[in-house]
């Protein structure tokens, strides 16, 4: 993944550029995240927030996260596109969701996290390292 980025959601509401190289990415298999994405995991890039900036109007939603920190997920308020959140545990930064990039293609997941919640029917790469919850900084 380069230096600086673009995504966006489906009808084009929203869009927001990353103007630093992601400090993180993989795929995050908790209880949460299989419900916001509907899916078995959501396929996350950890980016400074700092660094992110997003146009167009977002709908957004708190909760307390498996790790204990408190979440807020934001979506497209037209479409509902999940675009990305952020936490307590890493104020400055945001996770923005692989799937709303411009090319998700060049998506570069590190590891699969939360793997104790892992259904067996989501086929995620298992050559990547895996922790069973969030892995220690």
């Amino acid at each position: 993944m380069s230096d600086s980025f673009k995504g966006g959601c489906q009808c084009g509401a929203v869009r927001y550029t990353v103007t630093a190289a992601p400090m993180w990415g993989g795929h995050c298999q908790c209880t949460n995240c299989q419900k916001f994405s509907g899916t078995g995991h959501a396929s996350n890039y950890l980016v400074p927030l700092d660094a992110f900036n997003v146009t167009g109007e977002l709908s957004d939603f708190s909760y307390d996260a498996d790790s204990g920190n408190k979440m807020t997920r934001y979506v497209c308020a037209v479409c509902a596109s999940p675009i990305y959140g952020v936490g307590s545990g890493n104020p400055a930064a945001a996770v923005v969701r692989a799937g709303s990039l411009d090319t998700p293609a060049d998506f570069e997941p590190k590891a699969l996290i939360y793997t104790d919640s892992a259904v067996a029917w989501d086929g995620e790469e298992k050559s990547l390292p895996t922790f069973p919850k969030m892995p220690q900084r």
